[in-house]
């Protein structure tokens, strides 16, 4: 695990919250925002779950008094969303409120196919008592037009995404192809209809398109990438004056979130073995 883990710091901050505000300060030294996740996810027990409100909200007074730059990132199974999504919501009320008082914006991460409607649902009940709150949408999801379509509605903010997440074909698209032209619609209505979203992507076309577009619509938007991710992209987007978010997660449950990676990027397990054995 020590050798995992020594691979992982290409994407993951490290266990510790400090590691996290270290990398968030070297973001915003490079003109980027921090979008920080604390990892955890698919908690059934109560005292995981009010550990993390507790985590977020000192993860939140350590960005104020630090002078981070950006805001949160929440994974509703990291907040009890399978124990029950009322108890989710009142668990992440605290840490709404907490951004609500800086000016946050609040984000929520998208898992799951089968815990889409309790986010959106949670969401929305944010939305009632912060209108700074924004939820992630995932492009490999067939249900995706219809929930941008609610989300704009509520005038949620959007982060679109591709999509992480081993999903069945009833629910997902199987194919790069299929998944790229639904991602390159989806920015098309987000261009078109949205407020303030992220362009959630390293995929040159998808930048690229969205780079066109936005000089057709005058939309505010980001891009949001994720820590160890084409950062030479992000400093280029940040000199032509692009808004750039980069997404720091931390914490010792960082190997779900880990393996993921290694699967989007199946030369990543190349480059991992590579380095243990130059060693």
């Amino acid at each position: 695990m020590t050798l995992l883990l020594r691979f992982a710091h290409q994407w993951v901050a490290g266990e510790a919250m400090e590691d996290a505000i270290q990398v968030a300060k070297d973001a915003n030294a490079r003109g980027i925002d921090a979008l920080v996740n604390h990892l955890g996810e698919h908690y059934r027990d109560k005292a995981p779950v009010e550990a993390t409100t507790r985590e977020y909200l000192r993860l939140l007074g350590a960005m104020s008094s630090e002078g981070i730059r950006g805001t949160v990132s929440l994974k509703p199974t990291q907040f009890g969303v399978l124990i029950d999504k009322a108890y989710a919501l009142s668990q992440m009320i605290p840490v709404l409120d907490a951004a609500k008082a800086e000016g946050r914006v609040l984000w929520l991460d998208m898992e799951n196919a089968h815990t889409t409607d309790d986010t959106i649902w949670i969401g929305e009940q944010l939305l009632k008592r912060y209108d700074r709150v924004g939820m992630c949408v995932q492009a490999n999801l067939k249900r995706t037009t219809g929930d941008i379509k609610r989300l704009i509605h509520e005038s949620a903010r959007i982060r679109l995404v591709k999509g992480a997440y081993k999903e069945t074909s009833e629910v997902a698209y199987a194919t790069r192809a299929e998944i790229d032209r639904a991602y390159l619609m989806h920015l098309e209505t987000l261009f078109g209809r949205a407020r303030d979203f992220a362009v959630g992507s390293h995929d040159g076309r998808m930048i690229r398109r969205a780079l066109e577009l936005a000089n057709d619509h005058p939309t505010p938007f980001e891009f949001a990438m994720l820590q160890g991710v084409r950062d030479p992209l992000k400093r280029e987007m940040v000199e032509q004056g692009h808004h750039v978010s980069e997404y720091i997660p931390y914490g010792p449950n960082w190997l779900p979130y880990f393996s993921r990676r290694l699967r989007e990027r199946p030369r990543n397990i190349v480059t991992m073995v590579r380095s243990f054995v130059e060693d």
